[in-house]
């Protein structure tokens, strides 16, 4: 259950965050768009207002100018039809109160239309409300003059010029669109959240799968894996999980070989410390100074391969002190070359070495480097055979990375299997099963070599053209860049 309960509960943040974002936004687009249209739509009807009073006013105007005064023109802005006083009257043979009724019927918003005289008394007025009356005076200062000979004699007011409220059909209009408004953005918020579940199950999905991998792998299930949809984020973060879960379960079968090899190569020594130190005690065997000295080798032998172990382990955690000096490489190389000197032509071993002119001085720890070239020397004497030949190489290399100072150590022994090669730097492995101890070393030799070059920045690999062969061994170390 844990393994899915926290990214659903993730799934569900989103798309609480994700559904409050939505209903913020249609809040206000449904505000912004309603006051919007709201404004716009006022302002047009008060455009329309204006231009229906202008026509009004030329109508007027004729009218007034024919008559003399008011009297009678409640009949002309109410439905009966205007005696015939000349073309001034009409627009296109329409009398004012034909186009007051066209306007009513067409929706234009005329509610109401109100003549006041020059002194602000309304002489007429469609809703018949304010016959008699002064009209406000914040009115008159929006509505539309008539004017007689220069001289203003009333004012025409249409709708919003009179009152503010929308006529029903404007209000109505007005209604439908904020509606519209609304159900829009409701289907948009709901479409958005649909697709938004579809993408927040699209990345929730990995991280619930990784998630239970995860806790499958901390409960000792080294073999979890998630599968890679992708190469985007989520997909990388996958990949990064499974190469960390192959090298969890890489490092742990290490781990285990480790400790069975530790224990197998411990055991041995003891057992027969163990029965040769018993058989003295019974007397079975002698206490002659030889016997005792064989004793005195195993347990040598014993503590170097704890001294080794921990060298390895130093090393392989990044925690081996180097003292990081200039290094002249040639030189290191003739002087360890001639302390096995000895050991080779007691073996019946030629050994030489050769080095390039002008090498270049490397920065490392003169003693980790001269126990590098030790153990590959020693084991090319052991695997080189009475009348084989080991030399030694240094010189100068490059690439695209830059300059490298590299060694190689050649023999002439039984070669190495191509299948082996890849295996030769790892602890207690042995390209040959059938070697002992006694003859092999402690089989941490080259594990330790590899752990050096790399810990200078440089690296070794091993060569062989196969059995009977020989083989080369080599590292290179990097040459320091002057600034």
């Amino acid at each position: 259950m844990r393994a899915v309960r926290h990214p659903q509960s993730l799934w569900l943040k989103l798309m609480g965050m994700f559904a409050l974002i939505i209903g913020v936004g249609v809040i206000v687009i449904i505000l912004v768009v309603n006051l919007a249209v709201a404004s716009q739509f006022q302002r047009l009807v008060r455009n329309g207002d204006l231009l229906q009073a202008q026509e009004l006013a030329g109508v007027l105007t004729n009218y007034y100018a024919r008559q003399g005064d008011w009297s009678g023109v409640d009949s002309v802005l109410g439905t009966q039809t205007l005696p015939e006083v000349g073309h001034g009257m009409m627009m296109g043979g329409v009398t004012a109160g034909e186009m007051v009724e066209m306007m009513r019927g067409s929706g234009m918003g005329v509610d109401r239309v109100v003549l006041v005289d020059a002194e602000g008394i309304v002489v007429a007025d469609t809703a018949g409300e304010q016959m008699g009356q002064r009209h406000p005076d914040e009115h008159l200062a929006v509505g539309q003059a008539v004017t007689v000979a220069g001289e203003q004699v009333g004012t025409v007011l249409v709708g919003s010029m009179i009152e503010p409220a929308l006529n029903p059909l404007d209000a109505d209009f007005l209604r439908s669109v904020n509606l519209a408004v609304f159900l829009a953005a409701m289907a948009v918020g709901l479409l958005a959240l649909v697709l938004g579940s579809l993408l927040f199950f699209q990345i929730t999905r990995p991280v619930i799968e990784v998630t239970a991998a995860a806790e499958a792998l901390a409960s000792g299930d080294l073999g979890q894996r998630v599968p890679v949809r992708g190469e985007d984020e989520v997909g990388r973060l996958a990949g990064a999980f499974n190469s960390m879960a192959d090298s969890l379960a890489r490092q742990e079968t290490l781990r285990r070989n480790m400790v069975g090899d530790i224990a197998h190569e411990l055991r041995t020594p003891l057992s027969l410390m163990q029965g040769n130190l018993e058989a003295m005690l019974d007397g079975y065997y002698e206490r002659s100074p030889e016997n005792i000295e064989a004793l005195h080798q195993d347990t040598l032998m014993m503590a170097r391969l704890v001294d080794d172990l921990r060298v390895l382990s130093l090393a392989e955690a990044g925690r081996l002190t180097l003292e990081q000096e200039p290094v002249d490489l040639g030189e290191l190389v003739q002087r360890v070359t001639d302390n096995f000197r000895a050991q080779a032509n007691e073996k019946g071993v030629a050994l030489t070495f050769e080095i390039d002119p002008g090498l270049p001085a490397i920065s490392g720890d003169e003693q980790r480097l001269a126990q590098v070239l030790g153990n590959l020397l020693a084991n090319a004497l052991r695997h080189s055979p009475a009348g084989g030949e080991v030399s030694v190489r240094c010189a100068v290399a490059s690439d695209q990375k830059g300059d490298w100072v590299q060694v190689a150590v050649r023999d002439t022994g039984e070669g190495i299997p191509a299948a082996a090669l890849p295996n030769l730097f790892d602890r207690f492995y042995r390209a040959d099963k059938s070697r002992t101890r006694a003859s092999g070393g402690t089989g941490l030799g080259l594990a330790i070599t590899k752990q050096l070059v790399e810990a200078h920045g440089g690296r070794i690999w091993a060569e062989s053209e196969g059995l009977g062969q020989g083989s080369v061994f080599s590292f290179s170390l990097p040459v320091p860049t002057t600034p």
